[in-house]
Parts: structure tokens; sequence; C-alpha cells
């Protein structure tokens, strides 16, 4: 029998509100999006059928967007506040808030985070990559770049963000319900279930063990020491106790 991993998450870190409300919809398989579209996945040439394209589709889920958001900068403003501006931008009519947190690290982009908030955490070691969408191709400004990652998620609770570079010769950021924000894989051979739950306090107190092990122990751990710093302290199992006692499925 396959054995099964659980992925707890949220999009209510800020402001809780009924999973609904949330600017997240809940994970769905990428494979769908060919299901969906009526696109013959059985052919025996089909590329579906190759090995290497069924493992790339393997646990393979994507995060859309709940909520339709636009924002338009004047001409030349991004050139103006790059490097500059650190914090939120000016709002242009964007719903969520659109923030420059550190100087770019690329020439022509500006590094931006936008106000979506979430965090997932499994029920045992679990790493999981993290990417922008390319089925269909989907980014909020013309030619951006999605900054990609990977880490374990049963081994460490940490809030992520949706974080582009932004050519800064771009005028518009438009989301719109239902385009794909960005892939999550999980990295194993497990049937993943997903499950909701609500941030509270307790959650959040006891997350902030694992930002300190980063601060108290150094910014250069590498995050297999980051995994065991908080493992002699026995956060893992303290924040999963916690969770489970918020579920919302």
């Amino acid at each position: 029998m396959r054995e099964t991993t659980t992925i707890y998450w949220s999009s209510s870190l800020r402001n809780p509100s009924p999973p609904d409300q949330w600017s997240l919809k809940d994970p769905e398989p990428v494979f769908d999006y060919f299901l969906n579209k009526n696109i013959s996945t059985d052919l025996k040439n089909s590329i579906f059928a190759c090995p290497a394209s069924r493992d790339f589709f393997k646990n393979l889920f994507v995060f859309k967007s709940n909520i339709d958001d636009m924002c338009v900068w004047p001409e030349g403003y991004l050139s103006e506040v790059v490097n500059k501006k650190i914090g939120d931008l000016d709002n242009f009519g964007n719903k969520l808030p659109i923030t420059q947190v550190r100087e770019s690290a690329l020439d022509g982009y500006i590094d931006l985070i936008y106000g979506i908030n979430f965090v997932m955490f499994a029920d045992k070691p679990l790493r999981i990559r993290l990417s922008s969408p390319s089925y269909p191709p989907s980014a909020p400004s013309k030619g951006s770049m999605f900054t990609s990652g990977e880490f374990d998620f049963g081994r460490w609770y940490r809030p992520a963000v949706l974080n582009w570079f932004v050519p800064l010769e771009n005028t518009e950021f438009s989301i719109k319900k239902d385009d794909g924000l960005f892939y999550a894989q999980a990295l194993t051979d497990d049937k993943i279930i997903f499950k909701k739950f609500m941030m509270n306090d307790d959650i959040r107190n006891i997350s902030k063990t694992f930002m300190d092990t980063r601060r108290l122990d150094g910014e250069r751990l590498t995050l297999e020491e980051r995994y065991e710093a908080t493992e002699k302290k026995n956060m893992q199992s303290a924040i999963l106790e916690e969770i489970k006692k918020s579920l919302l499925d």
C-alpha cells in the first residue's frame, strides 16, 4: 500500500479569515490542466507516456490566485525606486501590498514581494521545491522571474513569500483569479494529502524559535544545520501538535 504524507498549509498568517476568503486556492495537481483541456494523455507516442515526463508531474501541484489584482505604475517608476524605496511601494490600484525588501541582485530588475502569505508544514521530513508555473506559463509582470527554492518542509517551519524579479521598464503587475502563482513539488513517492489550518498566536509563538535559530546561531548556517538545531529543541513536534489543534478540514 502506498504511504502518505500530509502537508498542512495556511494562507491566514496576517488576517485570520475563512478559507474562501484566502488569497490562495486549494492546490491542484498540475496534470489536471491537461485533463480539463481534453488533451489526450494515453497515446503511446504522447509525451505523457515518457517516463521522464511522468516523473516531472509526480506530486507537482499548482497554487492559484483566489483574487483579481492589478497595479499600473507610472512610466519609469520602478527605475526611480529600485534599491532606494525599501518597504511597500506606492499604491497604484493594487489590493495587496507590493514590497521591495532588499536591493536587487540583478541589474535591470527590481526585487519585489507580493502580499500573499502562506506556510506549509509536513508531518514527516519532506523536501518541497517551489518554482514558476509552466503549464501554462504564468507571471504577473512581463518578463518577471519567480524566485525558486527548495527546503525540507517537515523539518523547518518557515512562512513563504511570492518573490519576483521584475524588469525596470515594466509598468504593470497583474494577477487574475485562477492564475497559477507557483508550483510546489513534493520530492517523494508518497501520496500527498493537503489539509488547511488556521493560524493562531500559539503557532506564531512557536514559529519564532525557528527564526531565532537563524538569528542566534548565525545567518550562514546551512539548511541541514538549521534543521538539526531545531530538532534538538523538539520544535517540529511542538508546532505540528499545535497545527493539528487548528485544522479546518
